[in-house]
């Protein structure tokens, strides 16, 4: 899945608990799939289309992608919170040896002393629509792998390039949802001029480090207030004092009283992607190769940086990003190759893709049309790892 692509993550485990469903339908949904679970059932108390509805106003227009976050507008002037690591390339940009922001903090005490936030851009899903029909329409003859990819690419391209052109205010992307199955278009305003509000003491923003990253429970303040800004006539701008706030269709309300125990939670976001259907020779590529490899790679990266950084305030600030996002994928990569080895991941892919081969086999017509697929999937890895002759 994209992570451009706008989905509901639902957590549901307690509620499935609580009303016996079962664990299988929790998980990560793409809005337009929503409709299919009972969220009434495992909890929701708020009518379901005011989560999504494609025809009014709903919480997903609360939602925004601050440079490929996910953010939310919590205030009618387009105030937006998002975390502090997102905020982060950003606070860098603005930040001198004389103001250091990235270490010291920001406050602005009005929206005067509001700072640009260079590099940064609020992208606000306008709609979307399902366009599979479209996409696979196009490769419905067609049986070489190769080919179907070049002409799916293709149409996917042609479908975005359409939609806008038809309205050039938007920037459209169609997204695969599911590998050779579905597809969706996006229409995205852009928003230009967005600027830093608050940002925490970096010891606070980052509290507890990379120790601390991609793991629960978190005790860092990993939050930041950002404000979006439109011209006087509402359109998208570049930065300029003459911008006034951007008004969003809905804006988030906190609840002071939080949340108490069992109480049904979801997510909504442009969470990363998803290998869960990937065969078992990705998932040992990915376990004797990608991941170490570019873990040693960053961690080497990161020691020369440093180091660098030492000897120049101006030099360190300036890598500071760059280190910051090295850190985030090398703590991710390693977290993922110790659970990969503690639960034999491989094994269990191995066993899946087994179990599939003779789902496959046991049917005479799928046995003619997929007899070759495992092994084909085997023989192209080895090509890639270099295992072929």
């Amino acid at each position: 899945m994209n992570k451009k692509t706008l989905l509901i993550t639902l957590l549901l485990i307690t509620a499935f608990i609580q009303f016996g469903y079962n664990f299988r339908e929790e998980g990560m949904f793409p809005l337009s799939e929503i409709h299919k679970l009972d969220l009434k059932k495992a909890g929701l108390k708020i009518d379901q289309n005011e989560v999504y509805n494609p025809k009014g106003i709903s919480l997903v227009d609360a939602l925004v992608n601050v440079g490929g976050c996910t953010g939310s507008f919590v205030s009618n002037e387009g105030l937006i919170i998002t975390n502090h690591h997102c905020a982060f390339s950003a606070v860098q940009l603005a930040s001198t040896p004389e103001n250091d922001y990235l270490n010291n903090g920001f406050v602005a005490k009005s929206k005067e002393q509001e700072l640009e936030a260079k590099g940064l851009t609020c992208r606000i899903t306008d709609s979307y629509e399902d366009v599979s029909d479209k996409v696979l329409g196009a490769v419905a003859q067609i049986e070489d792998p190769a080919s179907r990819l070049q002409l799916i690419n293709n149409a996917m391209k042609n479908i975005a390039l359409e939609a806008e052109k038809k309205d050039p205010t938007i920037k459209a992307e169609v997204s695969e949802m599911f590998i050779g199955k579905s597809y969706v278009l996006f229409k995205y305003k852009t928003i230009l001029d967005v600027r830093l509000v608050y940002v925490p003491n970096r010891k606070i923003g980052e509290y507890g480090g990379e120790t601390d990253n991609w793991v629960w429970p978190r005790h860092t303040g990993d939050y930041s207030f950002m404000r979006a800004y439109v011209s006087k006539d509402g359109k998208p701008a570049k930065y300029s004092k003459d911008n006034i706030p951007y008004t969003p269709k809905k804006f988030l309300k906190v609840n002071p009283a939080g949340t108490t125990e069992e109480d049904f939670v979801f997510i909504l976001g442009y969470p990363g992607k998803t290998f869960r259907h990937r065969p078992a020779q990705f998932i040992e590529y990915q376990q004797k190769y990608l991941l170490p490899y570019t873990s040693e790679l960053y961690d080497f990266q990161n020691t020369t940086m440093e180091n660098v950084g030492k000897k120049d305030k101006t030099t360190e600030l300036k890598l500071a990003t760059r280190i910051k996002r090295n850190a985030n994928v090398m703590k991710n990569y390693r977290g993922k190759l110790k659970g990969l080895r503690d639960i034999d991941l491989i094994g269990q892919k191995k066993q899946e893709d087994a179990d599939l081969a003779q789902f496959i086999n046991n049917n005479v017509e799928m046995k003619a049309r997929y007899g070759n697929l495992m092994t084909d999937i085997d023989q192209l890895y080895k090509q890639i790892n270099g295992d072929v002759n």
